[in-house]
């Protein structure tokens, strides 16, 4: 169904509820009732948020049993969705994934405050920290391809951990401990970067670094040094998370 067919659908059921009394004419009945509902959710699925569908969801809710004021307030929205719909905002990947790198650490602090001191996950090594990120992850898009072949480069084959082909980026992660510091990370992350180069559907790496006991001492030189790597084969975005 398309709005014009939704306008359709609303005149017949105002037309087939229309009646009268000593009061005036007021719209009242099923069919309208139906109608109502159908174009509220209709509204709220694919243009969710916007300022005239929380409009007409609220005129909607008591319209069935009242005057021609509220029909024709709800036909004239419906009206402008159908010659203005309104352009859909575009979903700036790079702030989601920031703002979740960047912010993982309170995550992985407040999920471990549940009532009752009840059973939840720990971020204890990097399989822990793919598992939650993934799941977050999943709340902003929709194609996520874990662990991902990338082609074999100075004799060993890869996986990136994330893959999204839509955004045409990978996701790369490292969790720090005593045995992975400065040094081991940033080399690891050069081999890594080195290999992801190959593929040629995606031009952006995005390697997140979560240092949850401080093992980083330079976090900015680290950041500085990967991301200089970037050239016209490939972007590299390092977060190092918390700072």
């Amino acid at each position: 169904m398309n709005i014009s067919e939704l306008i359709d659908a609303g005149i017949k059921a105002y037309t087939t509820c229309t009646k009268s009394s000593s009061m005036g004419i007021y719209i009242q009945g099923q069919e309208y009732e139906n109608w109502l509902s159908l174009a509220t959710r209709f509204l709220e699925q694919n243009f969710p948020g916007d300022p005239d569908t929380i409009r007409f969801r609220e005129i909607a809710q008591n319209a069935n049993g009242y005057g021609r004021e509220c029909v024709e307030a709800l036909m004239g929205i419906l009206t402008a969705f159908n010659q203005f719909p309104p352009i859909p905002q575009k979903i700036d990947s790079m702030q989601i994934l920031h703002d979740i790198f960047m912010n993982f650490n309170k995550f992985d602090i407040n999920i471990k405050r549940r009532y009752g001191d009840r059973e939840t996950i720990k971020i204890n090594d990097e399989h822990d920290l793919q598992d939650a990120l993934h799941s977050i992850l999943r709340l902003f898009f929709s194609d996520i391809r874990p662990e991902d072949f990338v082609p074999s480069y100075a004799g060993g084959n890869s996986r990136v951990d994330f893959l999204l082909p839509e955004q045409k980026l990978m996701i790369e992660t490292k969790m720090t401990n005593h045995a992975l510091r400065d040094k081991q990370v940033g080399e690891q992350l050069i081999i890594d970067i080195e290999r992801y180069k190959q593929n040629q559907a995606v031009s952006h790496l995005i390697c997140f670094v979560y240092d949850k006991e401080s093992y980083i001492g330079n976090p900015t030189g680290l950041i500085t040094d990967l991301e200089g790597l970037s050239d016209e084969r490939m972007r590299i975005t390092v977060f190092i998370s918390p700072q």
